[in-house]
């Protein structure tokens, strides 16, 4: 947990923004990344967070986002950011 601790503040601080990714629902894994230890991690250190699904496939695209959202609200987030031309939205959880 140290190690979530002082990467989460390393990343705050260089003012990035981290993805959570469902690929991992569909692999043998059957999780999403990051686990949700350190995703608390990132949220207490203030890092915002995306959400993608690593689409090779039309219906793979934004799948599992019901669960990614689960996560999220589970570990604190009550927000994630779009990105549009490289600009960051916040977007409320719903």
């Amino acid at each position: 947990m140290d190690e979530y601790v002082t990467l989460a503040a390393r990343l705050a601080r260089s003012g990035v923004c981290a993805e959570v990714n469902t690929s991992g629902l569909r692999k043998p894994v059957g999780e999403i990344y990051p686990e949700p230890e350190l995703l608390g991690a990132l949220h207490r250190a203030g890092v915002p967070v995306t959400l993608g699904s690593d689409a090779h496939a039309p219906n793979e695209v934004a799948a599992d986002y019901g669960a990614a959202c689960a996560l999220l609200r589970a570990t604190g987030y009550t927000s994630y950011v779009g990105f549009d031309r490289r600009k960051r939205t916040p977007l409320d959880l719903r």
